[in-house]
């Protein structure tokens, strides 16, 4: 009975002791407001609703270029290329419901085995020959819209952004820098399209859809100017009117005030925001690349785009008011913070 007893208060205190590792970013600050708000005594103003950037609906960024097909006679003529093969893929059923990925591989191996053919020594009629070399410059001119399609009008790469409802736990164990790897790798498979593959567009992806990093950086981000903005008006008033030395000579509550920049603000809540910071420019940075390689397709996520980078300024806007505000604090009562 007594063991059976042990047994069970040791699981709830490895439950307890595991929850206390598994903090929420929630916890966090309101723990960090909490205990501004407790050593200024002062109540901590409301938070300001604030909404998200929303990214487009990928089905409104969707393009539809021109589909181009040869007949099936023409398509025989090719029979002794390779890309007779690959036509009659895309002429399936199969290839008449693929998926953007799928038909944006089509399109670039069509783009190297179509020149290799008519550069070839199969012999082809005038006519035909004419029509495979427009047939060809069109799909030169298209291929960018198939880009897009696999990538920023895809709904997995998308659902980086817009998935992903909490915001980062503080010293979580995700692979961030495998992920933030995964969006450099988007980015490459971008500018060089014709030195990919089908797979390494699929693992990508697959990689993307895992973890939407996008989504919970900017739970993230709302979280932390929600609650930083909370903790500097009370910072700035207290500074204002000296709350911790009225006359003269600091008091306790100086010493303790310090004591939560250093432990709390400094130890615990800092490293959060830079982590939050690196995840966020990690996806960031992977969509103005994407964006830039895109050209005029992209205008569809300008606004989106122009939102993200508001919010992120804003992000750092506060963390840099929230420094601020304490140096204030401490210097208000002829004490100096370390830089």
């Amino acid at each position: 009975m007594l063991q059976r007893l042990f047994r069970i208060a040791t699981s709830v205190l490895v439950a307890l002791l595991l929850s206390g590792c598994e903090r929420s970013a929630e916890a966090l600050l309101d723990d960090y407001v909490t205990r501004v708000g407790r050593v200024l005594d002062a109540e901590p103003p409301a938070q300001q609703a604030m909404a998200l950037p929303v990214y487009p609906r990928p089905r409104e960024l969707l393009q539809s270029p021109q589909d181009i097909r040869l007949d099936l006679l023409d398509a025989w003529a090719l029979r002794g290329c390779e890309v007779f093969v690959l036509i009659g893929e895309r002429n399936s059923i199969l290839g008449k419901l693929a998926d953007p990925v799928i038909r944006l591989d089509y399109e670039r191996r069509l783009l190297e085995l179509l020149p290799a053919c008519l550069n070839s020594d199969i012999e082809l009629g005038d006519e035909l020959r004419t029509e495979l070399d427009n047939a060809l410059a069109q799909k030169r001119a298209t291929f960018h819209q198939h880009l897009w399609n696999a990538t920023l009008a895809n709904p997995d790469y998308s659902g980086y952004w817009t998935d992903g409802s909490t915001a980062i736990k503080p010293n979580d164990d995700i692979d961030a820098a495998g992920y933030a790897t995964s969006q450099q790798a988007l980015a490459d498979l971008v500018a060089n399209p014709m030195q990919s593959t089908q797979d390494d567009w699929l693992n990508v992806l697959q990689q993307t859809t895992q973890y939407p990093m996008g989504g919970h950086s900017l739970q993230s981000m709302r979280l932390a100017i929600q609650t930083l903005q909370q903790a500097e008006a009370m910072l700035n008033e207290a500074a204002a009117d000296k709350r911790l030395c009225p006359m003269g000579p600091a008091m306790k509550e100086f010493g303790y005030a310090r004591n939560v920049m250093a432990n709390v603000f400094v130890g615990e809540v800092q490293p959060w925001l830079g982590e939050v910071d690196r995840r966020f420019l990690a996806g960031f940075n992977t969509l103005q690349a994407l964006t830039d390689a895109l050209g005029e397709l992209s205008v569809g996520l300008t606004d989106y785009q122009q939102a993200l980078d508001i919010l992120h300024d804003d992000f750092r806007t506060v963390i840099r008011a929230q420094v601020q505000a304490w140096q204030s604090l401490i210097e208000a009562c002829g004490g100096e913070v370390r830089r």
